[in-house]
């Protein structure tokens, strides 16, 4: 079975939304961004799980149990949008749950209950498919991924320090660098 891609032109719109809200919060289109900050920005708060009032539930998804792999949603009151987030996942981690609900909601993607009345999670595979996308181009843009890839190549950073300075996951930083392929591009044009 052949993996879905996004729709014709998708990420070009991914790289116009990644620079767009570049230029609104005043970064250069190669930096990194953080995406409490592009929350505030967007008024989307940022509600942490274990600030929520005691009940059974909030123990079992703060708890991560295996079965129990809440990491974040966007959510709705009206027009208004807010993101639930599981602040018991790891930092970094929760950079990219945080920027991929916001590409739901930037994308304007239907609400939908998260759960049927079964527990079986409700989720439509092309709105997914699309967050899994923009998620990490908003974190680290075309221009950002290339300047890693260049800081690594010149020993300026490692991987590792990259993304404890950036505060996203290795796998991030990698899986952009590679998605837009900065080494064939960056060995090009030296």
């Amino acid at each position: 079975m052949a993996k879905a891609k996004p729709r014709r032109g998708f990420l070009s719109e991914a790289h116009w939304w990644a620079n767009e809200l570049r230029k609104e919060m005043g970064l250069s289109l190669s930096a990194p961004i953080c995406p409490r900050r592009l929350c505030t920005h967007l008024e989307v708060p940022v509600i942490l799980l274990s600030s929520l009032p005691d009940l059974p539930e909030k123990h079992l998804l703060l708890s991560q149990q295996k079965g129990c792999g809440f990491s974040a949603a966007a959510c709705f009151d009206g027009t208004r949008a807010f993101i639930l987030l599981n602040d018991a996942t790891e930092r970094k981690r929760q950079a990219s749950d945080i920027a991929h609900e916001l590409a739901h909601v930037i994308l304007r993607h239907q609400p939908v209950n998260p759960f049927t009345n079964g527990g079986i999670r409700e989720f439509s595979s092309t709105d997914e498919l699309e967050a899994e996308t923009l998620g990490p181009v908003l974190l680290v843009s075309e221009y950002a991924a290339l300047d890693a890839y260049r800081m690594i190549q010149r020993r300026q950073y490692t991987l590792t320090t990259l993304s404890e300075a950036w505060g996203i996951t290795e796998q991030v930083i990698s899986w952009r660098m590679n998605a837009v392929g900065a080494s064939r591009r960056v060995k090009r044009a030296a």
